[in-house]
C-alpha cells in the first residue's frame, strides 16, 4: 500500500488526504508462502474474534487473495473452489477498511467470475461492502448473509 499524503494549511485547519494503493497477491491454499504470510494472523485472538471465533481453513481446493503492503498484511479472503462455484468464507480485513475490501473483492471478481458462480458467506455488518462490489443477498441467517453475483435476472430471488 502506498500512502501519498497531501497537507493543506488554512488558518487553524489542516487537511490531509490519503491515497491508498493495495497490492493483491493470489496464493494456492497449500502454498508455503501463504503460511508464512498468514499463520501469525489466523492464530491471533483478535483476528479470530473478527471472524466470530470460527477457525480459518485451507486445502488444495482454496485460493487465497491477500492484500499486502511491504510485508504488512491488510486483509485476506480465502475462496473455496468447487465445480462451477467459488465461495468466499471466513475472511479478514484490518479495521474493516473499505478500500481493502473493495480491492480484494474486485480482484476476486475479475479473476474468477468468468469461470465460476461467485458466492459469499458474509457477516451482516459487511453486506454493504459486498453490495458495492456487485454481490446481492440471496438469503439471510442470524449472523450472516449468503450473497451471490447473479449473472442474469432469472437467478435473482
Amino acid at each position: 500500500m502506498i500512502f501519498n499524503i497531501f497537507a493543506c494549511f488554512t488558518r487553524s485547519y489542516m487537511y490531509i488526504w490519503f491515497y491508498i494503493m493495495v497490492d493483491i497477491i493470489r496464493l494456492k491454499g497449500e502454498d508455503r508462502r501463504l503460511y508464512y504470510l498468514i499463520a501469525h494472523l489466523v492464530m491471533n485472538e483478535n483476528v479470530l474474534s473478527y471472524n466470530l471465533n470460527y477457525p480459518y481453513r485451507t486445502s488444495s481446493r482454496y485460493v487465497w487473495f491477500v492484500a499486502i503492503d511491504k510485508g504488512h498484511i491488510l486483509g485476506f479472503m480465502p475462496v473455496k473452489l468447487g465445480t462451477g462455484k467459488a465461495k468466499i468464507n471466513n475472511y479478514y480485513v484490518a479495521d474493516d477498511d473499505n478500500t481493502v475490501f473493495s480491492a480484494l473483492l474486485k480482484e476476486i471478481v475479475v479473476t474468477l467470475l468468468a469461470d465460476y458462480e461467485l458466492e459469499s458467506v458474509t457477516q451482516l455488518r459487511h453486506v454493504p461492502e459486498f453490495e458495492k462490489n456487485g454481490f446481492e443477498v440471496a438469503l439471510y441467517w442470524k449472523k450472516y448473509a449468503k450473497m451471490k453475483i447473479f449473472r442474469n435476472e432469472k437467478e435473482c430471488v
